[in-house]
Order: C-alpha cells, then sequence, then structure tokens
C-alpha cells in the first residue's frame, strides 16, 4: 500500500513538473487521456469481464484503477488486463497530473485577471459605470437592488466594489478596447461620474468627463448616456457629444436641502422614493402598453391605482432633440390623450 501510495505521489510530481512545459498541448493531451480511459474501458469490459455488465460499470472501474484503488488495480486476471493496469499506473496518473494542473492553472489565471479587471465582460443589457467618486458607491447599490447588472471602468479598483457583485475593468473609459472589454456594445446604459483628481478645476474635470461621453457615444450611439457634471457651463459642451441625460449632483442635493428645510420632513420621503434597495416605494418609469393608445391619461391612471401604484406624471419624446430626450408632465390633465410612444412616470413598491 505505501508503495503504490508513494508511486502515485512521484506520478502526480511529474506531471506537475511537465504542466508548464506541454501547456500548449493541453488540448491534445487531454484528448489523449480521454483516449486511454476509454479505450481502457472498453478492453477491461470486453477481454477482462467477457462483454459482462455495462460500460458505465466498467468506466468506474478504470477510474478507481487510476488512483490505484480496487480488486481490479491489484489482481488483473489476463494479460491484457496486467497491461491496462501498468499503463495506467505508470502513464494514467501522469497526464492526470498534467490535466489537474492545468486546468488548476486556468481557474487560477481567470481569477487574476478578473481581480487585476483584465477580463472581458459578458453581460448583455447592463450598465457601465465610468469612473469613481464618493457617489458612485450609492448608485452601484441602487441598480445592483434594482435587479441591473453593472461593469465598472476605472484606473484602480475601489475598496468597495469587493462588497458588490460588479465587474470590474482597469484602465482609463476614454479608451476604446477598455469600453469594448466592458461589453460596450451589449450595454443598454452608461453613467459616467465626475472623477475628481488632485489639481484639476472643475471644467478640467467637466472635459475629461465629456471626452470619456465622446467615446461612449461613437462606439454605441443608441446606448442611453447619463453624465454628472460639475459646472452647469458646461452643459452645452456636453450637449455636442450625443448625451441623454446630465445630472448636477450638486445643485440636485442643494435643492432637495432647501426642500428639507421649508417642507418639514420631506427628506425622508425623497430618500425613500429614490432609494431601490429597501423595502419601501420607489420611482419608477415604463413604456405605456399599446393598448392604453388613444385613450386618456385619467383612464390609465385610474386602472394603474386599482393595481397599488401611484401615477405621478407623463413622459414623451423631444422631438426637437437629436438624442433620446423625453419631455415630462407632472400630474397632467386626465382628458390628455395617450399617444405612443408614451410612458409613464409611477411610484410603486419594491416588494413585488
Amino acid at each position: 500500500m505505501a508503495q503504490n501510495y508513494a508511486k502515485r505521489v512521484k506520478g502526480l510530481k511529474r506531471g506537475t513538473k511537465y504542466a508548464s512545459k506541454l501547456h500548449k498541448y493541453f488540448i491534445w493531451i487531454l484528448l489523449g487521456f480521454g483516449a486511454l480511459v476509454f479505450g481502457s474501458t472498453y478492453l477491461y469490459w470486453k477481454l477482462e469481464r467477457g462483454g459482462q455488465g455495462s460500460l458505465l460499470e466498467a468506466l468506474w472501474t478504470i477510474l478507481f484503477t487510476l488512483i490505484g484503488q480496487g480488486e481490479f488495480a491489484n489482481h488483473p486476471q489476463t494479460m491484457v488486463g496486467r497491461v491496462i493496469v501498468f499503463v495506467l499506473s505508470v502513464v494514467g496518473i501522469s497526464v492526470l497530473g498534467v490535466v489537474l494542473s492545468e486546468v488548476l492553472a486556468r481557474v487560477m489565471k481567470y481569477n487574476l485577471k478578473n481581480m487585476m479587471g483584465l477580463n472581458k465582460c459578458k453581460y448583455e443589457g447592463h450598465t457601465i459605470i465610468c469612473g469613481w467618486n464618493s457617489r458612485a458607491e450609492l448608485v452601484l447599490k441602487e441598480l445592483i437592488a434594482s435587479g441591473t447588472q453593472v461593469a465598472i471602468i476605472t484606473k484602480t479598483k475601489p475598496a468597495e466594489l469587493s462588497h458588490y457583485d460588479a465587474f470590474f475593468v482597469a484602465g482609463e473609459p476614454t479608451s476604446d478596447q477598455r469600453l469594448l472589454q466592458a461589453g460596450i456594445d451589449k450595454a443598454e446604459s452608461a453613467i459616467i461620474f465626475a472623477e475628481r483628481a488632485e489639481g484639476l478645476s472643475d471644467d478640467e474635470i467637466d472635459a475629461h468627463t465629456v471626452l470619456t461621453t465622446l467615446a461612449v457615444e461613437t462606439l454605441r450611439p443608441e446606448i442611453y448616456t447619463v453624465i454628472e457634471l460639475l459646472n452647469p457651463a458646461n452643459e452645452r459642451h456636453a450637449r455636442r457629444t450625443g448625451v441623454d441625460d446630465i445630472v448636477f449632483c450638486e445643485r440636485t442635493l442643494a435643492d432637495i436641502v432647501a426642500a428639507s428645510a421649508s417642507q418639514q420632513g420631506i427628506s425622508s420621503f425623497i430618500s425613500d422614493i429614490l432609494s431601490y434597495s429597501d423595502d419601501g416605494s420607489a420611482l419608477h418609469a415604463a413604456d405605456i402598453d399599446e393598448k392604453w393608445n388613444g385613450k386618456t391619461t385619467g383612464e390609465l391612471f385610474e386602472a394603474m391605482l386599482a393595481e397599488g401604484e401611484l401615477p405621478l406624471g407623463i413622459m414623451t419624446p423631444d422631438e426637437t432633440a437629436g438624442t433620446e430626450r423625453w419631455n415630462h408632465e407632472i400630474n397632467p390633465p386626465a382628458d390628455t390623450v395617450v399617444k405612443l410612444p408614451m410612458r409613464v412616470v409611477f411610484i410603486s413598491s419594491n416588494v413585488k
């Protein structure tokens, strides 16, 4: 028993030693190993057992013989059986060492590349986040809570990503190669953050944001792009890139603070309807179904209220814009006629 164990250990070490040299021949080695196992299975079933029993049982016996276990490994009955045991003991265990080493190496290589942001994203219909700042983690949390897959492109991997199931790509988001690596060709939307850097002014940061937007829109014009700007004066430059939506986080935050001061208690309400990661309610927007075309918003809203949803307004395409922009109308008159395409904005529970 000790000798068999020592033989197996030496065989595995031998296989590991040659694994790196035989890396480029791995497929052929794997095919050869499969041929050896299945060929030995057939010969054992046909000659050693006289065709009795099933091939599956014979395969099971050969697999145990490969690791030096089982009655056949210790007491083969025919000369062919002895040859099979010898070949499996000497060659089979070495090849097994090569196969296991190569599989382990490939798994480790994939995980290492994934950790370093070098793999290609295979998501479809996902959102790409370009850049990272203090608000990015909150946005990522809400996107994941809403069931959206997310790929993130930054120069260095943020420590916060270890807590989320998001795909990471290391590099500059203005790079076509990195955008393609993040799956821009299959993405549904992109969010471009104003990424602050030491020594850069707000205008310089906005210029980098606009440059990233231009790269995104050039590679995939149909993607829905949302960007964050610091200086509202730079909006006219951003619009030339074909961006769909622009957010001024600092100005929006100021509006919320002012509203909270004048309308006591409203801050918790705003926080609730903007969050998808809790058990409360949140803002939603959906395309209006064709069955409502030609009917009134009053009829539509009444049906939504009956289903436990609170309609707030409608959105219609901005035909004067060259991009996918929407005009909104909050609390429209009940006799407003639904003309598709049109979207409805409503508050609905996060728990369905």
